[in-house]
C-alpha cells in the first residue's frame, strides 16, 4: 500500500527542484559608473545559472554550459566550487564579485523521489525504513530547509 501511495506522488512530483541564493555582489545605488546595468547582470546570472544546474549533471560541466549560453550582459570569465551539495558561481561584477549559490535535486529515480516525498511528509524515517535508505531521506530533508 505504501508502495503504491508512493508511486501516485512520484507520478505527481516535479522532477527537479533547484534553489539559487545570491551570496555576495550588490549593485550600489546611487551609482556612479556610467551606464551601469549591474542589477540586470544579478538577475540575469542567476537564470543562467538555474538553467544550467538543471541541465548538465556533472560541475565540471557547469562552466562550459554557462559561457555558451551567455547572454550580452555575461561577458566575464566565471568561475564554479561545489562545497559539500552546493555549488557556487563567482563572476567579477563592476561592484565587486558576484556570488550565487546553487542546490538542485534531480529526482530521476524512485529512491530520491520517494526519499523526497518521505521528507515532505516530515515521515521519520527510522521507525518505517531500513538504515540504508537513512541517509537519502535526511539529504532531501537537508535540501527542503535550506534558505
Amino acid at each position: 500500500k505504501l508502495i503504491n501511495c508512493l508511486i501516485h506522488f512520484y507520478k505527481r512530483l516535479n522532477m527537479i527542484h533547484l534553489k539559487i541564493f545570491h551570496r555576495h555582489g550588490y549593485h550600489a545605488t546611487p551609482c556612479n559608473i556610467p551606464d551601469c546595468n549591474e542589477s540586470d547582470r544579478i538577475e540575469e546570472l542567476k537564470r543562467v545559472f538555474g538553467e544550467a544546474l538543471t541541465a548538465v549533471d556533472d560541475a565540471s560541466e557547469l562552466a562550459n554550459y554557462i559561457n555558451t549560453r551567455k547572454s550580452h550582459l555575461i561577458v566575464d570569465k566565471c568561475m564554479i566550487v561545489t562545497v559539500s551539495f552546493s555549488t557556487f558561481l563567482v563572476v567579477g561584477g563592476k561592484h565587486g564579485n558576484i556570488i550565487m549559490e546553487g542546490l538542485v535535486q534531480k529526482l530521476d529515480t524512485l529512491k530520491k523521489a520517494a526519499a523526497f516525498a518521505l521528507a515532505k511528509m516530515n515521515v521519520d524515517e527510522k521507525k518505517i525504513l531500513p538504515k540504508t535508505l537513512w541517509r537519502t531521506v535526511e539529504e532531501m530533508r537537508d535540501f527542503l530547509k535550506r534558505k
